[in-house]
C-alpha cells in the first residue's frame, strides 16, 4: 500500500466499513487503469469521480459533501492527467472510438446526456477522418480546472476541407454528406475550433462536464 493509498483509505474509513472503503478505492483505481502499487496523489483527480459515485451507495447525502471535501483537500488543486489517444484509419475504428469516448466519460463521472454528447462528437469526427482522409488521431482528455470539461482534439492527414466557411454556415450542399456531421458536432460543443489546410485538419472541441 502506497502512502497516497493509505491517506485516501483513512478518509474513507471515516464514512465506510473497512471492506467497503477498500472496495470503493480499488474499483476506482481499476476504472482509471491505475495499478494500486503505483498509486500516487498525482493520480487522485482521475479517481475522485468514481469514488464519489460509488460512495453515494453507502454514505448519507448529508455527509457526502464533507467526504468530497476531505478527499479533495488531500490532493490539492491537481489537474487530471488522464487522456485517451485513438488512431483512426478504418471503418471499425469509428465504433471503437465511440466506445472509448464513453468509457472516458464514465470514468470521469459524467451524466448520461454528457456521455452521449461526447460519444456522438467523437463518432462523427472519426467518421469524417475515415471517409475523407488517409487517417488521423482523436484524443480525449478531462480537464479539471474550472469549468471541468472534456477536451477532444481530432487531427487528420487529409488535404483540407474545401468550402469550410460555407459548411459551417450551413450553406454547403454535398452529395456525399460531407459537412453535415461537422455542423452537428459544432452544435453539440461548448467550444469549437477548426483549422484546415493542404496538410490536414485539426478540430478542437470542449464539452462541459
Amino acid at each position: 500500500m502506497t502512502p497516497a493509498h493509505e491517506q485516501i483509505l483513512n478518509v474513507l474509513l471515516g464514512y465506510l466499513s473497512a471492506m467497503n472503503a477498500e472496495g470503493v478505492l480499488l474499483r476506482a483505481m481499476r476504472e482509471a487503469e491505475i495499478q494500486p502499487e503505483k498509486f500516487s496523489l498525482e493520480d487522485l483527480p482521475d479517481i475522485i469521480p468514481s469514488i464519489e459515485r460509488r460512495a453515494r451507495l453507502y454514505v448519507d447525502p448529508g455527509r457526502l459533501g464533507r467526504l468530497k471535501s476531505e478527499i479533495a483537500a488531500i490532493g490539492g488543486d491537481r489537474p487530471s492527467r488522464r487522456s485517451k489517444v485513438m488512431v483512426i484509419s478504418v471503418e471499425a475504428d469509428i465504433s471503437e472510438a465511440r466506445l472509448s469516448a464513453k468509457a472516458v466519460c464514465d470514468a470521469a463521472g459524467a451524466k448520461s446526456f454528457t456521455s452521449h454528447k461526447v460519444a456522438t462528437i467523437v463518432s462523427e469526427l472519426a467518421r469524417n477522418i475515415v471517409h475523407y482522409t488517409p487517417g488521423g488521431t482523436i484524443e480525449i482528455a478531462v480537464q479539471r480546472d474550472s469549468p471541468v470539461r472534456f477536451v477532444i482534439v481530432a487531427v487528420d492527414e487529409g488535404s483540407g476541407i474545401q468550402n469550410l466557411q460555407e459548411i459551417l454556415a450551413g450553406r454547403y450542399k454535398s452529395k456525399t454528406g460531407m459537412g453535415r456531421g461537422l455542423i452537428g458536432v459544432k452544435r453539440l460543443a461548448d467550444r469549437f475550433q477548426i483549422d484546415s489546410g493542404p496538410k490536414g485538419t485539426r478540430v478542437e472541441i470542449e464539452v462541459h462536464l
